[in-house]
């Protein structure tokens, strides 16, 4: 599929899947750096099941995610919601429903109050809260990654493929799903550690490395200067039907972070997975069928 032209040098990698109907889309908000397969092996197959196939999706991926055009300038949450609205606008999409997972949705939230009538519903799994507590342990987190991708310097100006993808995951990743380094894992972790390999190759494959430079840096050292902004965006969400969902064991967005937010907004639901962690539903597909049934229950009563 050609990529959307948003602005003169800016264009955009995405799938849409169209109906006959006027049904509003959903738009599928991807999470950190991963591109638009992360959908494809629990999520998108459970959402097309559960709801008969009867809504048209997008599925896109930021600026410097994949074929999406590279990016230079640091992330902002004004840059992501816009960088959605010029792909709307390119599609002639006038109403939406938007689902993220983790930094998705971040920037659901956003679009959603900026942009309140392009937006029928928003839902999400894995919630990032910038008003919630544990700020100061989220930005600790990126730091570490932050540090850990600057001792791959002599591949920093490479793309994510074969040939680095390993040796990237088990220096950035490994630690912040085991709390270890790879070389102090066990033989069961080391397991897991290989299946995560082979599986985010193919939603990190392409990807500039120093996009990776860019998010960290964001997340570490800028995402406080947002919050204002954030705070102004939640405020202006009003009565939109919103449906939170998060894992009880997740690292990445703690449950706190959604049972923070839900009493925040007009209209929101909170649903919590018992066990589940922040990217576990992207390989396990019962768990992704769980959330997905939450969403299409969600979604039907809606009409």
């Amino acid at each position: 599929m050609p990529l959307a032209k948003i602005q003169d040098d800016v264009e955009i990698d995405y799938f849409y899947e169209k109906r006959d109907s006027n049904t509003p889309p959903v738009i599928f908000l991807n999470g950190s750096i991963f591109n638009y397969r992360q959908w494809l092996s629990t999520y998108l197959p459970a959402f097309r099941d559960l709801t008969q196939d009867d809504y048209p999706y997008v599925l896109y991926d930021y600026q410097g995610i994949g074929k999406s055009s590279p990016k230079i300038e640091q992330f902002t949450l004004k840059a992501l919601a816009d960088e959605l609205l010029g792909l709307l606008d390119f599609l002639k999409i006038k109403k939406a429903h938007l689902f993220g997972v983790s930094k998705g949705s971040m920037v659901g939230q956003v679009f959603t109050g900026l942009f309140p009538d392009r937006i029928v519903s928003l839902a999400g799994y894995g919630i990032v809260n910038l008003l919630g507590p544990k700020l100061e342990e989220e930005k600790n987190l990126f730091t570490e990654r932050l540090e850990d991708l600057m001792t791959l310097d002599d591949i920093l100006s490479e793309k994510i493929n074969s040939t680095n993808h390993k040796r990237i995951v088990r220096t950035i990743y490994t630690p912040a799903i085991f709390q270890k380094k790879y070389s102090e894992l066990n033989l069961k972790e080391k397991l897991i550690s290989w299946i995560l390999e082979r599986r985010t190759f193919s939603l990190l494959e392409g990807t500039p490395i120093r996009t990776l430079e860019l998010l960290f840096r964001y997340y570490a050292q800028d995402i406080e200067k947002e919050i204002d902004f954030y705070a102004s965006c939640i405020n202006s969400i009003g009565n939109k039907p919103v449906l939170l969902l998060n894992g009880t064991f997740d690292r990445v967005t703690p449950i706190e972070l959604a049972r923070d937010l839900a009493p925040r907004l007009t209209n929101a639901k909170l649903v919590e997975f018992a066990g589940f962690e922040h990217i576990s539903p992207n390989i396990k597909k019962k768990q992704g069928k769980a959330i997905m049934l939450e969403y299409s229950n969600f979604l039907s009563e809606l009409t």
